[in-house]
């Protein structure tokens, strides 16, 4: 005959369950296509001001996980992680904080901003890679011919 702790287990079980998706969810800081090496050289190879911070590292899908945990978005099949992904570059701007390309991803992105990659920021001007986002639209200026190439990857808080 069952008794009262048989009953306790499941539940128990599936509060670990959620406890421990609820912190693997915390652990993803933003989900990103992450340049390769040849293609974070090629950012860095534009005329990126002297004295600036280089960054050339990746362009956001999302904050946190490419599926969110209770449904709001899910990046999964447009995204895989782990899977390569082309990024044209359509146009390059800076202003005195930030400087970025932007980017035609392959599939829309959640974003507050443009689609774009933070090519080097001003750390002496309070530059952070963040100012990406504001920088004016007159300020950026056609560029052809360059794709970028990179991973999909969830990327966990440091």
């Amino acid at each position: 005959m069952p008794g009262k702790d048989d009953q306790k287990e499941p539940k128990m079980k599936l509060i670990l369950e959620n406890w421990r998706g609820y912190l693997t969810e915390q652990d993803i800081s933003y989900s990103g296509v992450v340049l390769d090496q040849e293609s974070q050289q090629r950012l860095l190879d534009l005329p990126v001001p002297e004295g600036w911070e280089s960054i050339a590292h990746h362009m956001t899908i999302t904050m946190g996980p490419l599926i969110h945990k209770k449904g709001k978005h899910d990046f999964s099949e447009t995204y895989p992680a782990g899977s390569s992904i082309e990024l044209p570059v359509v146009s390059v701007g800076q202003d005195d904080r930030a400087m970025a390309v932007r980017i035609t991803p392959p599939h829309p992105v959640k974003s507050k901003s443009f689609p774009h990659i933070t090519v080097a920021v001003n750390r002496e001007g309070g530059g952070k890679p963040v100012h990406s986002n504001e920088i004016p639209e007159e300020n950026f200026t056609a560029l052809d011919g360059l794709v970028l190439r990179g991973v999909v990857e969830e990327i966990p808080r440091q």
